[in-house]
């Protein structure tokens, strides 16, 4: 299925949209996200955030209308960001995304960040989608990218790690997990030229 929108670019970023088979077998599509996605991203998403616990909006908490989803990804279809959404069986199961500030002084990095179902883990989504956002911070010659990760989300840095991005800094008890407690976010980054 084609999803169109009058803000969509005119063309997708290079390399997209992308099929592939997944290690548990089934077939997996990354494209970027429009609007039309705008409502099963706002029934998905709260599906998400009641699954882990490492997302930063707690289960009831997101409550965006799907006019305000789609205001958000109008906002995200620019050359200095992307957003992607994963697809098997033709539903959603995973979102990223990427951003580069607009001032010049600060346009030669860029964060990332990404968000998978649970039933989709450990299958090569995450892997793929990040491949993709590295590559697009290549094309536009960025020197350098990173992401948010919560201390303790070691599934999530494994991937970092195996993809070269590097500690660089941790914010002390910057996130409060479900029980009180608090947890570190850790600064990772990948320098790319």
């Amino acid at each position: 299925m084609t999803h169109q929108s009058t803000q969509q670019r005119a063309t997708e970023p290079s390399g997209l949209p992308v099929s592939f088979t997944l290690k548990d077998g089934r077939s997996c599509t990354i494209r970027e996200t429009v609007e039309d996605d705008a409502a099963e991203l706002c029934e998905m998403l709260p599906k998400m955030h009641a699954e882990s616990p490492w997302l930063n909006y707690k289960p009831g908490e997101f409550d965006k209308t799907v006019e305000q989803e789609k205001q958000f990804i109008r906002e995200h279809i620019k050359p200095s960001a992307m957003m992607l959404v994963a697809l098997v069986g033709g539903k959603i199961v995973a979102t990223g995304g990427v951003g580069s500030p607009e001032q010049i002084r600060l346009s030669h990095h860029a964060e990332l960040g990404l968000a998978v179902l649970k039933d989709f883990w450990n299958v090569g989504i995450g892997r793929k989608m990040m491949e993709l956002l590295i590559q697009w911070g290549r094309d536009r010659n960025l020197r350098k990218l990173y992401l948010r990760v919560y201390d303790g989300n070691d599934r999530a840095m494994r991937l970092y790690d195996a993809l070269g991005f590097q500690h660089e800094a941790r914010l002390r008890d910057d996130f409060q997990r479900d029980d009180g407690t608090y947890a570190d976010t850790i600064i990772m980054s990948r320098f790319l030229i």
